[in-house]
């Protein structure tokens, strides 16, 4: 009884830590990735960022180096087509201090968050191939946290079966 209890604990524990990832991957298990060897980004997708040109710059960049470093070359007649759309907002969280009778000191923390969303598709096919979305929550340095992102958003590409 004790065997189970204690590792009926861990595999609770591990399941609600893998449920919160912040990294979520889909694609299409019937295709072979090594099949492709260029991409570019879908433009429309690109210019409607809710976002200043200078952070748009940043996530295609990160992009770019990631497929790069994947073996993928930059095309005017690409393979895929990369889309990138983000959901970013401000976050404020209060955090409570000390209290007296005459004097209440709280803790404002403010930043922000959001998801980054790449969806990869097949040009030939005009079929989504791959999928996936990264968390991201920054303070001051968003060009780090943004890079980070992309980076780790981009580790499981192409998926290996």
């Amino acid at each position: 009884m004790k065997f189970i209890t204690k590792y009926g604990l861990l595999i609770l524990f591990i399941g609600m830590f893998s449920a919160c990832s912040s990294t979520k991957i889909t694609y299409d298990q019937s295709v072979d990735f090594k099949q492709y060897r260029t991409y570019a980004f879908y433009k429309k997708g690109i210019d409607a960022l809710p976002m200043p040109p200078k952070k748009k710059k940043i996530i295609l960049k990160a992009l770019s180096r990631s497929l790069q470093q994947k073996g993928l070359h930059k095309s005017t007649q690409p393979d895929l087509i990369v889309n990138v759309f983000t959901d970013i907002h401000k976050r404020i969280d209060v955090y409570p201090g000390y209290y007296t009778p005459y004097y209440r000191r709280m803790y404002v923390e403010k930043s922000k968050e959001g998801t980054v969303y790449v969806d990869i598709v097949d040009m030939k096919r005009k079929k989504v191939v791959w999928s996936g979305s990264r968390y991201i929550n920054y303070k001051s340095n968003d060009i780090k946290a943004i890079n980070r992102a992309v980076t780790k958003l981009l580790e499981r590409f192409p998926p290996h079966k």
